[in-house]
């Protein structure tokens, strides 16, 4: 039983200081946000604060870590085989959880943290991409561009479209945004995959 009240007590306190920051990067520039804002955002104390994270950047991360999961999730699962070809599954679902947790997204986007973020979740699409795409190769074919190439291509542009839809405020639908992301890669993955024998 104390176990679980510790337990309860590290997290009730864990998201009061990502609470904290969130609202924070709602009322001014990630850069400008110090510890002591978060702390007394927070109502914590500084030994606090560091017995859970160790840097700001650290305390951004933890922020979004769930989310970083969940997007891993999609671009990992987002293709799958359709005969002898990849084609691309519903990424609707992708849009719609950012389109729910629209208010952290958008300020996590307009922060000049956000650069960071992006790497880190290009970083984890990558791996998926890059390794579910090798699998997919017929034996004895090398595709048209090399796999890590298209891997960059495919997952820049699903981050591109989604900074394009955040930042221009959510104009079109999650729907919408999945067929033009379809319309973007599905032609591509069809034209470089396959037709190219592997020399010998």
């Amino acid at each position: 039983m104390k176990n679980n009240e510790f337990d309860r007590r590290v997290l009730k306190t864990r998201q009061a200081i990502n609470e904290a920051l969130i609202s924070l990067m709602e009322e001014k520039k990630y850069s400008k946000i110090t510890i002591q804002d978060i702390i007394d955002r927070a109502n914590v104390g500084r030994s606090t604060f560091y017995s859970h994270f160790s840097t700001k950047d650290e305390l951004l991360f933890s922020s979004v870590e769930d989310f970083l999961e969940i997007l891993n999730q999609y671009i990992k699962s987002y293709i799958e085989q359709d005969g002898d070809k990849p084609r691309m599954i519903s990424v609707i679902e992708l849009f719609e959880h950012i389109q729910e947790d629209s208010k952290t997204i958008k300020g996590l986007f307009k922060t000049d943290g956000a650069d960071l973020f992006f790497e880190k979740v290009e970083a984890y699409w990558n791996d998926g991409i890059e390794e579910y795409l090798q699998s997919k190769l017929p034996l004895g074919e090398e595709p048209k561009v090399p796999i890590k190439i298209l891997t960059n291509h495919i997952s820049s542009t699903l981050m591109n479209l989604l900074k394009w839809w955040v930042n221009n405020n959510m104009s079109y639908t999650p729907y919408q945004m999945e067929q033009y992301f379809r319309y973007l890669v599905n032609p591509c993955i069809d034209s470089v995959m396959y037709n190219n024998p592997k020399e010998r």
